[in-house]
Formats: C-alpha cells, structure tokens, sequence
C-alpha cells in the first residue's frame, strides 16, 4: 500500500497483484519486469534482477503479521507438524532458520497449506501466516495459544533488522523505465507515509482492524533500507546458504 496507493501506474504498466511467492515464480518465468521481490527470490534471481534504489519492506523488531501460531512453545516443536502458508517463500526460510539452527527444534513435517479463513482447523501442530492472513487470523484464532512474531525471533536471535522484500527490476529493462519508476516509488511512498492514519481508515473494514492499529502496523516497517538492513540481508543470505535453504 505505501507503494501504490495514489499512483495510476496502470496508465503505463500492465500491473498484477499476487502473493510473494507468486510474485517470484512469476518473475522467474519472465512475467514481471519489476516489483517488490522476496528476498529469497531475489538472491535466486540476481543474475537477471538488480535493486530498484533502496527500496524494500524491513523490520527492527516486531512485524505483527509474519506469524507462527502454535499449540506450543516454539522450543518444544521438535517432531511437530508445521503447515506454511502457500504464500510466503521468505518467511518459510526464515522459519526453518529460527526453529531449526536457533532453537534446535527438527519438525517431522512442513506442510504447504492454502489458507481457507479457518486455518487453524486440522493445520497441525503450528501454523504459519503472512500479511493480511495473519492479521485477520489474529483477530479470531482460539486454537493456538502460542503466537510468535518471527521477526521479533530474528531480532532477538542476530540483533539485526529482517528484510522481507526488495524492489527489483529486470536488468535489462530501458534505463528510462528504471528511473521513471524509482521516481514514481520516491513520490508514493513520500506522499503516503505521511497518510497512514487515511490508509487505516479505508482498510479496517476489509482487515477488521481498528483504523489506528492499521496505522501503527504500517510505520512500524522500514521502506527505505540503510546501512542496519544491508547488514542484515547479508546475515540471512548467508545463514540461507550454509543452510542450503536458497
């Protein structure tokens, strides 16, 4: 939202909108020229894809939607069934970092699992969402008494902002495109972090949010990257790849 809303981006781009793992398998196959990348995705996609600015979605400390519900504390999910969302691929990998290299845990099973508005039901042991989901699970789940912020685990765990996203775009998209739409991010994002309170009032009925908590949530993330989060992009990357989870 802090991207797009206000900008008629269409009047000049075919524009699509899809969850992030979506996003990268269509970036993979060359459907999309540029968007918000998973991180995963863009280190898998990095000899065709170059940083779009410094443009990205990051957070110190808490994100309140990349969430693990659980029936039990995330030390003891050692044999556990774990269902992932279909529509993460970042926070997948960083789940199995947190659970398998910070807390030792193995579960017996990650299950890929659609969410269906009643997600807990039959889910397994723990579940994780992302985005909207879990935001609006949040608001009615009574099946898990356990909800771990997995930002905040990273947090705790390397004392380093979490990057979930980065803008990226084809290398060898028209340099005229490049900077025309790193300009049209500059401008959303200036004009719409000062809207986030109008943002909140538009989006609680779809969320079932009051509006000021909406407003919180946004400026709780970090759109343009510094120093900290290039620190911690290079962590997770290479964690991921000792890991062998890229």
């Amino acid at each position: 939202m802090p991207f797009f809303r206000g900008v008629a981006w269409e009047e000049r781009y075919e524009v699509v909108e899809c969850a992030p793992r979506e996003l990268g398998r269509q970036a993979s196959a060359g459907q999309v020229a540029t968007g918000l990348l998973p991180i995963v995705d863009f280190f898998r996609l990095e000899p065709a894809f170059e940083r779009l600015g410094r443009f990205g979605i990051a957070a110190r400390g808490r994100a309140h939607s990349v969430m693990l519900f659980s029936r039990r504390p995330i030390r003891q999910l050692d044999g556990a069934v774990v269902a992932v969302t279909e529509q993460t691929s970042t926070s997948a990998v960083l789940l199995r970092l947190l659970l398998e290299q910070r807390h030792h845990v193995i579960p017996a099973a990650y299950e890929p699992r659609d969410y269906d508005g009643e997600a807990g039901r039959g889910a397994g042991d723990a579940l994780l969402l992302i985005g909207d989901e879990a935001l609006r699970f949040q608001q009615v789940n009574t099946q898990y008494p356990f909800e771990i912020d997995l930002a905040f685990e990273w947090w705790l765990w390397q004392h380093q902002p979490l990057t979930f996203a980065v803008w990226a775009i084809r290398k060898d998209a028209a340099e005229k495109d490049k900077k025309q739409i790193e300009a049209g991010l500059a401008r959303a994002l200036a004009i719409n972090q000062k809207e986030f309170a109008a943002i909140g009032k538009e989006q609680e009925a779809s969320l079932g949010l009051p509006a000021h908590e909406i407003e919180r949530y946004l400026d709780s993330f970090i759109y343009r990257l510094g120093s900290a989060e290039e620190e911690g992009i290079a962590t997770f990357r290479k964690l991921a790849n000792e890991h062998q989870l890229l």
